[in-house]
């Protein structure tokens, strides 16, 4: 088995040099969180009080999503309605920084839609909006044309296909017999019975479930999991066949026999939407900066069991994946602005109820910690918001902060009591505070209740502000004057 340094070696500089070419079934994700509080009087079955709605992008959009958050540079090949869900989805992906210059738009079908319905932390249904019709012979030279124009700019090709009607067998063929004769290597993300359509992509990541089905060999063990990876690698004349087990990991299957177990990461799963965008993205990443397939399974399977522990479609970024390929999860504490608004809103969604405060945390002491302790214990989740250098030099003044704000951070998330650490650079938390609503805000009664910082803004919603006791006789200020004191300084 492969270590992990190759691994992290190449996160993420190496990424970001990658060009890559996406193929496949665009899809507009859009989720709906709500509460239930009744049935329904007409029917059984619950009523949702909708109190958010976000849409992300999904399917083959999904991948590009992956691929962008590591830093490489992605064309998207694909196409979309002519409508407003296409226009949203096109806009989705210009955000996220990919060249959306190839997807094309047939206005005889819709976006293809997604909608899901959550409440108190589950889904309760999903609604979908599509045509999975083949695309018409017109769209298919197009297609084909322009990729043969392109493939060569690029260092690896992703097929994602969501058998919405965009990857025929005829256009996979003409696709894959492209990219092999200008040597460019290229995956597939598989759906449906018949994998003979992807016959001579260089690596095929199905499913276990997809690949007994492709296979027709029940798959109950490794036996039956052997002989099923095996005779698809046979069907598809690739050089690897990856087939992705959940939880228990992922096993890869070349030629002359040669098969690898990779073991899954125990970690709690939250939701397995995506986990097999976040695979191939990241397999891909790892292929075509010249990991070995083994060694970019492994990256693939780190990444997909990140976005299991998310609610929805989601990326990963570097630092999570570094963080926890090292081993290091408190690491992943450690989230933007964006990411906590989305983190809120699930937990918000599941009845949850999340703390806030925040502080500059230089030279954790015993009172820092009972503190966060009793805060972490006025709801279900505690967001520690961390003021940067600057903030706490402005504040405080020189020599502060006496630590930086990155092992500040990394210190604060490595306790227990703390869920999440921001850095934030204004003078104040209030931009934070506005953004997030969270449902209780936490300071030391040393601060007078009318003198906390956005105070004004949590009760303007509803929210409440709590004043805990403080250790007075604890400070980093005389800390650090007993330090400098003792040492001369």
């Amino acid at each position: 088995m492969a270590t992990i340094e190759p691994l992290l070696q190449k996160i993420p500089s190496t990424f970001s040099s990658l060009r890559i070419l996406v193929i496949g079934d665009l899809i507009l994700d859009k989720y709906v969180w709500g509460e239930v509080s009744r049935t329904s009087p007409e029917a059984p079955v619950p009523i949702v009080l909708a109190r958010s709605e976000r849409y992300v992008p999904g399917g083959a959009a999904n991948v590009v999503s992956n691929l962008r958050a590591m830093g490489a540079s992605v064309t998207v090949m694909g196409i979309v309605g002519d409508d407003d869900h296409g226009n949203q989805l096109i806009q989705l992906l210009t955000e996220l920084g990919a060249q959306k210059e190839e997807i094309l738009c047939d206005g005889s079908r819709p976006t293809t839609l997604k909608t899901r319905i959550l409440a108190q932390g589950q889904q309760l249904i999903r609604i979908d909006q599509e045509k999975c019709t083949a695309i018409d012979d017109a769209m298919v030279k197009r297609l084909a044309s322009r990729f043969r124009k392109i493939v060569k700019e690029f260092n690896g090709v992703i097929l994602s296909d969501y058998q919405k009607g965009l990857l025929t067998p005829d256009i996979l063929q003409a696709l894959i017999s492209e990219a092999r004769q200008r040597k460019v290597p290229i995956i597939a993300d598989p759906k449906g019975v018949d994998f003979s359509k992807y016959k001579g992509v260089n690596v095929l990541t199905p499913n276990v479930k997809e690949a007994a089905e492709a296979s027709r060999i029940p798959i109950e063990n490794m036996e039956s999991l052997c002989r099923a990876g095996f005779a698809l690698l046979e069907c598809v004349q690739s050089e690897a066949i990856a087939i992705t087990r959940g939880r228990d990991g992922v096993s890869v299957f070349q030629p002359r026999d040669r098969v690898d177990h990779i073991p899954g990461h125990a970690r709690e799963v939250f939701d397995i939407t995506g986990a097999g965008d976040s695979f191939v993205g990241h397999l891909g990443l790892g292929l075509f900066s010249g990991m070995s397939c083994v060694e970019a399974a492994q990256l693939g399977n780190y990444a997909g069991a990140i976005v299991v522990g998310k609610l929805g479609v989601a990326s990963v970024s570097p630092q999570e994946l570094t963080a926890f390929i090292k081993g290091e999860t408190y690491s992943t504490k450690r989230k933007t602005l964006q990411e906590l608004t989305v983190l809120v809103k699930n937990l918000k969604s599941q009845g949850k109820r999340v703390v806030f405060t925040n502080g500059c945390f230089d030279l954790l002491h015993i009172g820092h910690i009972k503190f966060l302790q009793q805060a972490r214990e006025c709801g279900d989740c505690l967001i520690v918001a961390l003021n940067s250098d600057s903030s706490v030099r402005a504040l405080k003044g020189p020599p502060r902060p006496i630590i930086s704000e990155n092992e500040r951070a990394d210190i604060l998330a490595a306790l227990n009591s703390v869920d999440y650490v921001t850095i934030f650079y204004d003078e104040t938390p209030a931009a934070l505070i506005s953004a997030l609503q969270p449902d209780v805000l936490v300071k030391g009664k040393n601060i007078p209740l009318a003198e906390v910082v956005g105070r004004e803004i949590v009760e303007s919603y509803g929210g409440e502000v709590r004043l805990l006791p403080v250790l007075h006789e604890i400070s980093t200020s005389k800390l650090l004057d007993q330090i400098l004191n003792k040492s001369g300084g």
